[in-house]
């Protein structure tokens, strides 16, 4: 892989079924699945495919920022996604999300946590296709979200790092993000990082 093939855009209502996959694989899939009543993975991809294609959503297209590799012969292909919003807004983005999934996966006492808070621009959901880690694409995701949460007037960016996860957790250091508290998500311990913008 070329590093000049990648160009980091803003996502595009298309690019749905590309930034679901991506999604999906930073998220902790068995916790959904175990409320979902025997649903499988494809399930839940086709369930955040719906969801990303929507305007006003958590995991909306609108909140997307996309790296592409634009491969010879076969065109362009969406290896990398990042979503970030106003955490502010986190409850009123979650309901439609909430609602697909009773919806498609039935009712459950799965408990949906505030992983932010109004105050910070949250950096929600990182991803990169397998094959391309280590390529420096996740870093310019997170430079072109902090671009975009700059330019609305954000002065705080944060995000949620696994205690199990320290090279992910490393890159946030490098990257400028500082432990500021720990947070539950969906019964999990997580690290709260933030950095100034």
């Amino acid at each position: 892989m070329e590093k000049n093939r990648i160009t980091v855009r803003d996502a595009r209502p298309s690019d749905a079924p590309a930034i679901a996959r991506l999604i999906v694989m930073a998220w902790p899939v068995e916790v959904f699945l175990e409320h979902g009543r025997k649903r499988t993975v494809e399930d839940l991809v086709e369930l955040v495919t719906d969801i990303v294609s929507r305007e006003e959503t958590l995991y909306s297209y609108t909140n997307t920022v996309v790296a592409e590799d634009c491969i010879p012969d076969t065109g362009p292909a969406v290896v990398g996604a990042m979503i970030g919003y106003d955490g502010a807004d986190l409850h009123r983005l979650r309901r439609p999300v909430e609602e697909e999934f009773i919806r498609r996966f039935g009712a459950s006492d799965m408990k949906w946590s505030d992983e932010t808070q109004a105050g910070e621009f949250y950096f929600d959901s990182v991803a990169v296709d397998p094959a391309y880690r280590g390529c420096g694409i996740g870093s310019s995701l997170f430079e072109a979200m902090s671009e975009r949460a700059r330019s609305m007037g954000y002065p705080v960016a944060g995000l949620l790092v696994d205690f199990d996860n320290p090279s992910a957790e490393k890159l946030y250091t490098r990257l400028g993000f500082r432990t500021v508290g720990g947070k539950d998500f969906f019964g999990h311990s997580m690290k709260h990082m933030q950095k100034n913008l």
